[in-house]
């Protein structure tokens, strides 16, 4: 008897502490998707490309963002190379259904509405899908708690780059997307920093076969930049990805960042989007 009580509340104990770490994993995600960001921001983003034999392929885009009662929307406005030059991104949230996301692609002298099927498709050729350019909704996904006190170092000078490394102190999570038809993995790993709450690391992995690494994704330099409000922000000044399956690689790293100073409402229309003017 004294046995089977003992199992008995070591089973409510095993219950109730995988029930607290399920909520603490909710929360700190839940923190990281609603990070503090500027009402309104702008910078220039500079990707590189690096194909398995070590090409490189350089494109820059500016981004323009801003936030109205709670709510982001973001534009990708890529300035070079020729063949992807004018070629415009708009993402919006949208409180009570699907986010929206329009393409302008100016060959074709169009733009049309990118479905949900197709978000886990590469950003206009990178390494980074349409879904990796915006924060999934914490709601979005399950959470488990794999770790609270896990230690990770990212090494900030490699595939040309030089930041040197960094260690932080992290939650590493277990993230399950809900409708795995959205994305293109079955799961990942967010190694979240305590001080910042941001995923300094990610495993994204394969959907077909679980047990393989299909891409990890690293935060190579944080930066913290005072607004033109005067309110700091935490700033991911360059973070990288790679795709182990084709061993393809990006980089995206910000430059010329200005926040809190406001942009015109006409950004974030479908004339921008065609013209490439804000109205």
């Amino acid at each position: 008897m004294k046995v089977g009580k003992f199992f008995t509340m070591l089973s409510i104990f095993v219950m109730v502490s995988a029930a607290v770490f399920a909520d603490e994993a909710y929360d700190v995600m839940k923190k990281f998707t609603t990070l503090d960001v500027p009402d309104f921001s702008q910078a220039t983003l500079n990707l590189e490309i690096i194909e398995k034999n070590g090409k490189v392929e350089k494109r820059t885009m500016m981004q323009y963002g801003r936030k109205v009662n709670g709510l982001k929307a973001t534009v990708f406005d890529f300035k070079s190379p020729a063949n992807v030059k004018d070629t415009r991104v708009l993402q919006s949230e949208k409180s009570e259904k699907d986010d929206d996301r329009w393409i302008y692609l100016p060959e074709l002298k169009t733009s049309r509405r990118i479905p949900t099927a197709e978000r886990s498709k590469q950003f206009v050729g990178c390494e980074f899908t349409y879904n990796d350019m915006s924060i999934r909704h914490v709601d979005d996904d399950t959470h488990e708690m794999i770790s609270p006190n896990e230690s990770v170092t990212i090494n900030g000078s490699t595939n040309g780059a030089n930041y040197g490394s960094a260690t932080y102190n992290c939650w590493k999570i277990k993230s399950t997307p809900k409708k795995k038809s959205e994305v293109e993995y079955s799961f990942r790993y967010s190694w979240i920093d305590k001080n910042t709450y941001l995923p300094v690391k990610m495993e994204y992995y394969d959907k077909k076969d679980p047990n393989v690494l299909l891409k990890t994704f690293i935060i190579e330099k944080i930066d913290n930049v005072k607004g033109e409000s005067g309110k700091n922000y935490v700033l991911r000044r360059s973070c990288f990805i790679e795709n182990h399956k084709t061993g393809r690689k990006t980089r995206v790293m910000a430059a010329n960042e200005v926040f809190d100073k406001k942009l015109s409402a006409g950004y974030f229309t479908q004339n921008w989007l065609q013209t490439g003017k804000a109205k």
